[in-house]
């Protein structure tokens, strides 16, 4: 079986190769060429006056008491790609990244942050500004200045075959938002691509009616039909003649109401008072918050989520239980890319 592919109607991007020692930026080189970086005690040396235009301007470096700045390796390359600074030497790479294996990851994720015009520096080059652990660096938006405002966000980084922790995840993006910024993780690929996405927390709430709104003759209605349900392959099927009560459970169809396991399940625990299991247990939380779960199969999660009538909006959410979340960044990438649509 073969599965044929469209005919390319446009280009694909070119790829950002970094060559060392050449400048990616399309701004002109200076006449007369800047000097390079010198290594003293403290790091990475630049003297006035590029020193001052750099750390003014682009936020790049830390300033010491003689007007010179100290750069960091990974700025460095910043530097050479996009400010027509050279290199110390021609070994100078290879020398460094013997010193940190991570440098090139760190110099593109540094590189790639920066791209749209924000200002990206080093949690290490702000001390005065109190960064969560784990954080690489901070984040200002385009045209403000780092001197006078505050960033908006906190940077982290990992490569495609980190190990994906969610619990470290949402106690970083956690600790982070609690301090007043936005978090940001950058994942890079072996092919040196990088990808942003933005950690966030929703605590989601619909207008449905729930199993306390309803009334006891709507319960007993309910009980009398379960008490003839009738097992399918895929849940229950309830012959409901009247209008069915509970409109977040169960789909109309084929003259009844159609129940999927866990749906008939819950139903079941709700008739009987039982307790629920672990699994049914979310089930529940979210069915009490008024909202309608429906299956996200081709969305690739477990649910999408409505906070009103399915035929009146699409789902705001998706959502994707801790017994089947992504274990690999690169399924997150392909769970992000179904649910875009």
């Amino acid at each position: 079986m073969s599965m044929a592919r469209h005919s390319r109607k446009f280009k694909p991007r070119q790829r950002t190769k970094r060559t060392l020692g050449e400048s990616i930026t399309s701004n002109s080189a200076p006449k007369i060429a800047h000097e390079k970086p010198i290594l003293n005690e403290s790091g990475w040396v630049i003297k006035p006056p590029l020193s001052s235009r750099l750390y003014q301007k682009s936020g790049l470096g830390v300033l010491s008491s003689d007007e010179e700045i100290i750069l960091s390796p990974m700025e460095i390359l910043f530097c050479n790609w996009h400010r027509h600074v050279p290199l110390p030497d021609e070994n100078w790479f290879e020398n460094e990244l013997k010193k940190d294996s991570d440098l090139l990851a760190k110099a593109v994720v540094f590189d790639n942050a920066r791209s749209g015009g924000e200002l990206v520096i080093p949690c290490n080059n702000v001390p005065n500004i109190n960064s969560v652990e784990h954080s690489f660096a901070f984040k200002w938006k385009r045209n403000m200045s780092h001197f006078n405002s505050t960033p908006v966000s906190q940077i982290r980084w990992f490569w495609t075959f980190d190990e994906l922790n969610w619990d470290d995840i949402t106690e970083w993006a956690s600790a982070v938002q609690s301090s007043g910024y936005s978090s940001d993780i950058y994942v890079i690929d072996d092919e040196m691509e990088v990808t942003m996405y933005r950690i966030s927390f929703v605590e989601p709430t619909g207008n449905q009616k729930i199993w306390n709104d309803l009334k006891d003759i709507e319960k007993k209605y309910i009980e009398d039909l379960w008490n003839s349900r009738v097992k399918t392959e895929s849940g229950i099927y309830l012959k409901s003649t009247e209008k069915w009560p509970l409109p977040s459970i169960g789909v109309e169809h084929l003259s009844g109401i159609n129940l999927r396991f866990e749906e008939s399940r819950w139903l079941e625990n709700m008739i009987k008072n039982d307790e629920h299991s672990d699994e049914i247990k979310l089930f529940d939380n979210l069915v009490n918050r008024g909202l309608i779960l429906r299956p996200g199969f081709k969305f690739g999660s477990k649910w999408r989520v409505y906070d009103d009538e399915v035929s009146l909006s699409h789902a705001p959410w998706l959502i994707q239980t801790k017994f089947e979340v992504a274990r690999t960044w690169e399924n997150v990438c392909l769970s992000v890319r179904l649910a875009e649509g």
